[in-house]
């Protein structure tokens, strides 16, 4: 009959985190752009004192974490996100009538390591090494920081139709006097923390937000000052003037001399930044995790054949020997086998002479 037992005996060792060290872990949630275009009303500012919340965009990751030691962590990511920003959404006259916007695809590989300050302490049952369970606390809490790279390819929406960015040098980027060509490829420096919730079957679950500082102010395309439009539109074509300066489709503008040469297009004080905020799902291949009441089978002694003996004695009952169980001891018969090869021959006399 088994028992519950509400305090079961722990064997309490120092490597019982070894067990669920390495584990899988998938997320999902938002992503938001810090960057030239759009944001608050006012100039364009570092961090998030410029986050625009309507202009937030989705992110996927997936990865792998491996415990170093028991609080030291390192956790491999692959991430996919969109980014948006447009000047639409300030008020602030100099970013609203440059009226320039664009989006972006964000794909990082990165990796990260983690410093646990709280996390839930595993045990086991003694003498069933196989069974895991918690010492009443489930949460778990870490702070992060690391270094990946990332590939972006920003695009700008007119009349209807979104065009790649890059090729089009809006900057004059390549021309005479004109900076370099921007790389897509670039590194980024997230930093962060999270919290986490142990469920039973060695699921966690928890809330995940990292920033994210880059090598690159590019991201919208915009950093440097104006170029010269019209040599922009001998060299790059009529659709490359539009998207550097599309304040010109614009008939209200208070100072179309703001949107000149030599006038500052985005801010290069600063790189783009994002952020990923996101609900994160883990899972240890190891022995199953649980908090629930154990029951520990209590064995019953078997009385031994003596004693079984004894008891049918006393109770008038004969006791089985090998002779009443069935077991033959008379010698088997020998048996010729029967052999049949199809059609029997006639028995033919045997002649004396």
């Amino acid at each position: 009959m088994a028992s519950t037992y509400k305090t079961p005996k722990l064997d309490n060792s120092s490597s019982d985190w070894t067990k669920t060290r390495f584990e899988y872990t998938v997320g999902a949630g938002v992503c938001a752009f810090m960057g030239d275009l759009g944001g608050q009303d006012g100039p364009s500012k570092p961090f998030l004192y410029d986050f625009e919340p309507t202009q937030m965009r989705y992110s996927l990751s997936g990865g792998a974490r491996y415990y170093l030691r028991e609080y030291h962590a390192f956790k491999g990511t692959f991430s996919y996100a969109r980014v948006r920003g447009s000047d639409a959404t300030t008020n602030y006259p100099n970013r609203h009538y440059r009226n320039l916007n664009f989006k972006s695809p964000i794909l990082e590989l990165s990796g990260h390591y983690e410093l646990y300050l709280l996390k839930p302490k595993i045990l086991h049952l003694a003498g069933a090494r196989s069974t895991q369970i918690f010492n009443g606390n489930r949460l778990g809490a870490y702070v992060s920081a690391g270094a990946g790279v990332f590939y972006f390819n920003p695009k700008a929406e007119l009349n209807g139709e979104w065009y790649a960015l890059k090729p089009l040098g809006t900057e004059g980027q390549g021309l005479p006097n004109g900076p370099k060509p921007y790389k897509r490829l670039n590194i980024t420096f997230p930093l962060g923390g999270g919290v986490t919730y142990l469920l039973n079957w060695n699921y966690t679950i928890g809330v995940d937000v990292s920033y994210r500082w880059t090598t690159t102010d590019y991201i919208d395309d915009a950093s440097g000052y104006y170029y010269d439009n019209d040599i922009i539109a001998q060299n790059n074509g009529k659709l490359a003037a539009i998207l550097a300066n599309p304040s010109v489709l614009l008939d209200d503008v208070p100072n179309p001399d703001w949107y000149t040469k030599n006038q500052p297009r985005g801010g290069s004080n600063s790189n783009d930044t994002y952020l990923f905020a996101q609900v994160t799902l883990s899972h240890s291949f190891a022995p199953s995790i649980s908090n629930k009441p154990y029951k520990q089978g209590k064995r019953k002694k078997g009385k031994s054949y003596n004693q079984r003996k004894k008891n049918k004695r006393e109770n008038g009952k004969k006791g089985k020997s090998y002779k009443t169980k069935g077991i033959k001891e008379k010698k088997k018969r020998f048996k010729a086998p029967k052999l049949d090869f199809g059609k029997k021959r006639k028995k033919s006399k045997i002649r004396t002479f």
